[in-house]
């Protein structure tokens, strides 16, 4: 299989995913979101309260007395914007392993079927020559049988 053949079956093979993707329904998505929530909030318990106590602060900040204990909240604000860095870093370096991973199995997909359409290549040769040695044999048997029929019906007229 040539070089483009295979980028055209990749090309195919990615489109059907995203067909897929794309008929999944509203409810399937949200289910998917839920369970992505619920496992983001075991995984980080304490940035899941952080964002919850900026949260709160930020609407406690419209009250008169929430006004007073802003000041307050900066500096643990300016802790949670480090924590919210050093996680979107780790998230990062995760998304690029993540991106080598997909990549490698890509490679790896594409080889093994270069190695199956070669074999299908292999045995659609070996089949086709059986075929055509079969052919022509019985051609040759054929032609060698009316042959000889046709010499013994000539021998067996008188003229």
């Amino acid at each position: 299989m040539s070089t483009q053949e295979q980028r055209d079956e990749l090309r195919r093979k990615i489109e059907q995913s995203e067909r897929r993707n794309e008929e999944r329904s509203l409810a399937d998505m949200a289910r998917d979101a839920t369970d992505t929530a619920t496992e983001f909030v075991k995984e980080h318990p304490i940035l899941t309260v952080s964002a919850v106590a900026l949260i709160g602060l930020a609407l406690g900040s419209r009250t008169s007395k929430g006004r007073e204990l802003t000041g307050r909240a900066v500096g643990f604000a300016d802790h949670l914007a480090d924590l919210g860095m050093a996680y979107a870093s780790g998230m990062a370096s995760k998304l690029g392993d993540a991106t080598r991973h997909g990549g490698d199995r890509l490679v790896d997909l594409g080889d093994d079927v270069a190695f199956g359409s070669r074999a299908a290549r292999r045995n659609a040769a070996y089949y086709a020559d059986r075929q055509k040695d079969a052919a022509r044999h019985a051609g040759r048997r054929a032609a060698r049988k009316a042959g000889r029929g046709y010499r013994d019906l000539r021998s067996a007229l008188p003229f």
